[in-house]
This record gives structure tokens, sequence and C-alpha cells, in this order.
């Protein structure tokens, strides 16, 4: 295998190439845009750079046992890793929220805008988990979602726009990327899997009192 085109990287390059393969590393995900606070929606740099470089970062984190795909119509880039090693576990309510956000993608498909997002609330979210789909059987606390929307943005599923992801009126938009989090196929099973669980816990409550 020959790395020979990162000689001809500037030296720019080969920082942002280093940047790159660490940040996917930590990250999973690349998108093509992103919201900034001051100029609004923005191209992601770091993508337009995969877009040219993607065999040279695909044979360069082969090398780590991890795979780069690519999903051009959503637009982004994300890892896997080829040993089914370095997954991360969430707890019961993050993975609620998720669930939460894959079923909210899902209704908004036919409307989603060029970039395939959807723009929601913590409250969206929030009533879907316990109302609507009754994932769980009460809201979690604050806290707990906070560092349950913290840990999703930080691996690029979604991304705050206003307020703070302890604020139920706080807004994010849910990026594309949660189709590879949580596939149409597993999406049920889990939920089924979830409301059973909550139904143990409730039928242990009453029988303990």
């Amino acid at each position: 295998m020959s790395f020979s085109s990162l000689d001809d990287f500037s030296t720019k390059e080969l920082e942002q190439f280093k940047s790159i393969c660490n940040y996917l590393l930590s990250h999973t995900f690349i998108v093509r845009s992103l919201y900034t606070r001051d100029r609004g929606r923005i191209n992601n740099p770091d993508y337009t750079f995969l877009t040219i470089h993607f065999e040279t970062v695909k044979q360069y984190l082969s090398l780590l046992d991890w795979e780069l795909r690519k999903d051009d119509f959503h637009g982004y880039f994300y890892v896997t890793n080829t040993d089914e090693a370095n997954r991360r576990t969430i707890n019961k309510n993050t993975t609620a929220i998720l669930l939460a956000l894959r079923m909210i993608y899902e209704e908004n498909q036919e409307r989603v805008g060029l970039e395939h997002d959807v723009i929601c609330t913590v409250r969206d979210v929030l009533e879907k988990v316990v109302t609507d789909y009754h994932i769980l059987s009460s809201r979690p606390n604050m806290d707990e979602v906070r560092r349950g929307f913290t840990l999703l943005e930080n691996h690029s599923i979604v991304q705050r726009l206003e307020g703070r992801f302890n604020q139920v009126d706080c807004k994010f938009t849910i990026l594309p990327t949660i189709m590879t989090v949580v596939s149409s196929e597993r999406l049920e099973t889990v939920v089924s899997a979830l409301r059973k669980d909550e139904s143990i816990e409730e039928t242990d409550e009453d029988t303990t009192g």
C-alpha cells in the first residue's frame, strides 16, 4: 500500500489530513454542511477535503482497522471498525432519545430540505419519547437529557441551533447521519425491547409496594 500522494500535500493539507483522521476516529461522522451562529449554514471544508482525497484517507484508516464510507446523496462520511471493536454503549434514556430522533426524522422524510436535515426542539423529542411512542414511562431528568443530547451532538447526529440541551425550547437539527446510526430494520426491534423493559420495571415497582 502506497501513500505517495501524501508527499504531494502542502503543510496545510497534511495538517488537515491528520485533523480529519483524528476527528473521524473520535466523532464518527463528517457532514457536508455546518451551522454557525454568525454565518448560518456553511460548507464544511473537511467534507470537501474528504471528497477530493477519499482514497488516500480510506487507505490510511484501513491500516488502523477502520473503514471509511460515504453517503453522497445525504452528504456525509463516516467510519466503522472492521473488527467490530470500539463501539460506544449508551444508557436507556439516551437510547430512547436516539430512537425518538430517528422516528421524527422518518416522519419528516418527505419534507426534508436539500441538506436532508430536520429541525425540532427538545420538547418535541421528549413528547415523542413519553407521550406519543411510550418508549419511557416518564420524562428523564433534564440533566440526563442534556448529557444524552451532548453525546449525540459530539457524534454529529444532531447540531444545536438555539438554547441549551437542558431547556425544552432548545432548537436543533437532526442530521441525516441518524439513518446510519439507527437503520429502519432495527428501529422497531429496539423500541419494542425498551417498551418491554419499561413494562417489567413498572410491574416490579407495583409488586414491591
